[in-house]
Formats: C-alpha cells, structure tokens, sequence
C-alpha cells in the first residue's frame, strides 16, 4: 500500500503543507501533492538456504518495478522529478515548459542490492516459516514492500532549487526456495551427470479476432542437459496456478534438449492478465507473457451477438478533507469529508486508513451525477478527547490503486488553533 510522506525543507511551505494556520510567505514554491503508485505485476525474488537448514541470502537479480507518478505544485512550476531506489538514483528528469503538474506511467530497473532492510525482511519472513512448522524442503511464497522515493523538484524565484519527498511502498513476491531432500540446494544438481533444466520460457499465441467465447494458447519450454523428466506449474498474476505438470525432455534436432507443453485457455470475457512457468523446486521461472483480449464482439449460444458486458464501478480519483476543532476545550470534535470520483453511478467501497496504523473496514457511499462526472461523498464526525497529532487517507481497493493523500488532524488541546479544511488529492 503506498505510503506517502512529505519532508519539509522550507519554513514557509512545510506551514503551508502541514495546516499550521499561517500563510506560506514570499516566491518559494510549495507543492500540493508528491505520490508513486505502484502498478504492474510485483517481481519475484528467490532467496536461497546455503546450509541446508535455514534460508540466508537473496539471488542476486534485476528487478522491473512500475508506478504512477502524479506530483503537483499549489504555487510555483515544477522543474523536474528523480527517482531512489535505497539511496540509488534511477531516474532524473527535468519537466519541459515547467508545467504546475504531471501525472505520467513509469517503469524502471532496480536490482536486489537496493533492497536494503527489505532484504532482511524477506529472509527473516522465509524463516519465520519455519517458526510456524513449515518445512524448508518445501517452497514458499510471501509478500513483502520495499520503499522507492520520488523526488519533486521547482525553482524559486532566486532560482535555487527546492526539492520535496514522497514514498511509494512497492510489493515484492518473494520465493522462499526449498531444499531437495537429498541437502542443501546446490548439491543434487551440481553433480556430474545429474539431470538439470538450464532454463524455462512461455510463449502465448492469442486469438485473431476479438469475437468471444475464443481460446488462447500457451506454451512452455525448457531447455535441460539431457532426456529427464521436468516438474512445473502455470502461474496467472493475481496468484491462480496450475496443478504439477510433468513433461519429458528430449533430444532435438539441434542437439538440444528440450521439454515442451501446450495448454489452452478457454476466454468467455475481457481479459488482461500475464501468465508465466516456474521448475517445481529449482527456482527456475520464465519471463511473464501478457494475454490481452478486449472482446469487443460476443457471440451468443446460438451464433448471435451478446449482450456486452456492464462496465464495472471504477474509482477514477479520491480526495480527503479533514475540518479540525476550533476550540482548546476538549472533548471536541472534528469533521473528516471524503470525495470519490468514479466512472459511473452507484456503490463505491473504501476503507480509511491512519498513517501510523491499520486500514479500517469498507466504507460505502453512492455515486450521484455531478458536473461532467459522478461523485460519492461521505462525511464521519471524529470525538477528540485529548491531544492528537495524525494524518489520515482513503484508499479505494480494486481501482488500480487510487488512494487520497493524507490530510493532518492536530489538536493540542491546550491552545486554540483555528479550523482548516485540509483537501488531499
């Protein structure tokens, strides 16, 4: 889930962005709003056991990591962006013309050694299956983040450069890769003459036309040393799999040896989704393959056109308000409102979610017309009995990751403050 986090650097525009009450003074830019959304398929990583008991190290490997970035300024005109992965810069980009905003679709390599404390995480979450009575002969699949930075960057009138700082917390698969009974990973296959799969590839042939129901092929391959049976599974992103399917590999006509299946994938709707094989205990995975079909055309039982498919509900965008008290009694109250702006009218689920804490249940609220579009509002009032100092956001799940920025609730309970609307993007 992302996580958003703006570092003041200036005086004037950090009261601007935390609601201090007092008006940003004098040229300097401030900015509005700083996210990275992830987006895309999560990659995968392998880490590995070296005695045979415990799991210790990660594989060293790249990593394709994708986002959304969306950075705005409430004054000023941003001069361009970069990207960290651990302190590693892998993007720098000025902005041409200096517009007030951008929002653009990015897509970057990273490696493993910018995993940083996200590696120890991803080794200790291995081995805390062992803890829960798994056994490290057995593959295992867990989830885990890793934080990479964006940095916004505009000119002030003097034309020094003033940066400010978002997260966007980025999924990572990692697979905790199993022991063969016989010991540690690398003595089975390292033995002269043992059988072994050098490598695995999918490839997917998709359907001519978008008329629907239509059918799909996928095919796997495996390159391996000599004849012998190989082991896989189909993995679909979203975490469907196949059961194990065994194919034998044998001797081509080039002098390789190889291990081939075909599998059909019966398509009924709209499909987008990517497909991929992985060598059941040997770590060895292919590349993912997308399968995309629109299915514009539907044919019917008996040969006629369908009904197309209804459109599902869609959050586009999502705003928070939060009205804090005007008064240094307490118990007081303040007034959080959300705005969701969505595709279409009806029922939209969301959940609140505290910057230092859970995610709270699903919210729903009804999308009316309004202006051009359709917007849900939803208004919640929040006792405060003592000092608080918090942020909250709302995210919308199944809408691609659209999420509001935080908005600050303060009260100190001893000293008046006046009441801000705060407004996230």
């Amino acid at each position: 889930m992302t996580r958003i986090r703006f570092l003041g650097l200036a005086a004037s525009a950090a009261a601007m962005l935390l609601g201090a009450g007092a008006a940003a003074a004098g040229p300097s830019p401030v900015f509005d709003h700083i996210t990275l959304t992830p987006t895309g398929i999560p990659p995968v990583i392998i880490v590995e056991s070296q005695d045979g008991k415990k799991w210790s190290k990660i594989r060293p490997q790249k990593l394709l990591l994708s986002g959304k970035v969306d950075v705005a300024m409430d004054k000023g005109r941003l001069s361009g962006y970069s990207l960290a992965h651990s302190g590693v810069k892998l993007i720098d980009k000025s902005v041409p013309n200096q517009p007030k905003s951008i929002k653009t679709e990015i897509s970057f390599q990273s490696h493993t050694n910018n995993l940083a404390i996200a590696s120890i995480t991803a080794v200790a979450t291995c081995n805390g299956k062992l803890a829960s009575g798994k056994g490290i002969h057995q593959d295992h699949l867990v989830g885990i983040t890793s934080d990479v930075t964006l940095i916004g960057r505009a000119r002030d009138d003097g034309l020094s450069e003033i940066k400010r700082e978002g997260y966007g917390s980025f999924p990572i698969t990692v697979k905790c890769l199993g022991v063969p009974e016989a010991g540690p990973q690398a003595g089975a296959d390292d033995l002269a003459g043992a059988f072994a799969v050098k490598s695995a590839a999918l490839g997917i042939h998709k359907p001519q036309s978008n008329a629907c129901p239509t059918t799909a092929s996928i095919n796997a391959r495996f390159e391996t040393n000599m004849k012998g049976k190989v082991t896989f599974i189909y993995r679909r992103a979203g975490g469907g799999k196949s059961n194990p399917i065994t194919v034998n590999a044998k001797k081509m006509p080039n002098g390789k040896f190889m291990a081939v299946h075909n599998q059909d994938v019966k398509i009924d709707k709209a499909t987008d989704t990517k497909y991929m094989v992985e060598v059941v205990g040997k770590g060895i995975i292919s590349d993912w393959q997308s399968l995309k079909v629109p299915c514009k055309i539907q044919t019917g039982g008996n040969g006629g056109l369908a009904p197309t498919p209804e459109v599902p509900m869609k959050a586009l965008s999502a705003q928070i308000g939060i009205k804090g008290p005007k008064t240094k009694l307490c118990p007081a109250t303040a007034t959080l409102m959300a705005w969701i702006k969505t595709n279409k009218p009806g029922k939209i689920g969301f959940r609140l979610m505290r910057k230092d804490g859970p995610v709270g249940p699903m919210i729903f609220a009804t999308a009316v017309k309004s202006g051009n579009g359709y917007m849900a509002t939803y208004t919640r009032k929040i006792e405060i009995a003592g000092p608080v100092s918090q942020s909250y956001a709302i995210v919308v799940p199944g809408s691609g990751g659209v999420a509001s920025n935080f908005a600050p609730l303060k009260a100190s309970c001893s000293i008046k403050q006046p009441g801000e609307l705060k407004k996230g993007s």
